[in-house]
């Protein structure tokens, strides 16, 4: 298996595809961030250069509204492994406990530390393929402040259908440079927040905190509207019932495929619209 097929999980009812080539890494091949456009790494060259489908052709339209407006878009981070979350999420926990000692004073530790908040490992939309991180100070639109970047930013990033998770475009904010694609689970954020919405899509991609056919058979679930609870990994009633409506079904066919782990269902309830 080479490096970029082994970066998919290919039982997972949604698929991770590359994203285009012209959509730039923060970095070039000596890890710099702030050398000429010219010199950075395709994101798709990357391990972190992943997404859904839907993301990848948001971000390109992204990469391309940024450009028609003279500006510089790279990307930081998109996809993370739950490997990479959970030693990021260490690094802040460390960095909790210690106090929260500035960035670049004597008690804060660069290697063990994170001063920027990590969700839990397989609650956040970088699992899911769904988040990008941006590098906000090399945006540099033309005639636009330096404080001002992120507010041009914002309105070239919103009708697209990218959301920060800042209430105000604030340069100095930490997680100013994280925007989620919620897309077709923007109902499941709506009715069960951002933990558990980002939760469910990791789940569909396989990277999540749980990758069992019913968790994953449950956050099909979710993204059609059905009324189910969190996500927890277990067939009760309510997921029983759920499946027999979204697939017109009865309740020997819904054991059935529960027993026999069916995943020939998984393009079915794709099909439905999400709610």
């Amino acid at each position: 298996m080479n490096f970029f097929s082994s970066r998919y999980d290919m039982t997972a009812p949604v698929r991770l595809v590359s994203v285009d080539r012209s959509i730039r890494s923060s970095y070039n091949s000596a890890g710099k961030t702030s050398g000429p456009r010219s010199e950075l790494r395709a994101l798709a060259d990357t391990s972190i250069g992943i997404a859904i489908p839907e993301v990848a052709a948001a971000l390109l339209e992204l990469n391309e509204a940024v450009a028609e407006a003279g500006g510089d878009l790279r990307i930081t981070e998109l996809h993370r492994s739950i490997a990479t979350q959970r030693n990021a999420r260490a690094k802040w926990e460390a960095w909790v406990r210690a106090g929260k000692p500035s960035p670049g004073s004597s008690s804060y530790n660069s290697t063990t530390m994170k001063s920027s908040f990590v969700a839990m490992p397989g609650a956040s939309n970088h699992n899911a393929g769904r988040a990008i991180d941006i590098h906000v100070g090399m945006l540099k639109f033309p005639n636009v402040s330096a404080s001002s970047q992120l507010d041009r930013f914002w309105e070239i990033a919103a009708p697209i259908g990218w959301s920060p998770v800042i209430r105000t475009p604030d340069e100095s904010a930490s997680e100013c440079w994280h925007f989620d694609f919620w897309g077709d689970l923007r109902g499941v954020y709506k009715r069960l927040k951002y933990q558990e919405a980002a939760r469910v899509g990791a789940i569909l991609v396989g990277h999540g905190d749980t990758e069992t056919y019913v968790a994953q058979l449950q956050a099909l679930l979710q993204r059609a509207g059905h009324n189910i609870g969190p996500v927890d990994g277990i067939a009760g009633a309510k997921t029983k019932a759920a499946l027999k409506v979204a697939i017109n079904t009865n309740d020997v066919s819904v054991n059935a495929i529960l027993q026999g782990e069916d995943r020939s269902i998984w393009p079915a309830l794709l099909a439905l619209p999400p709610a």
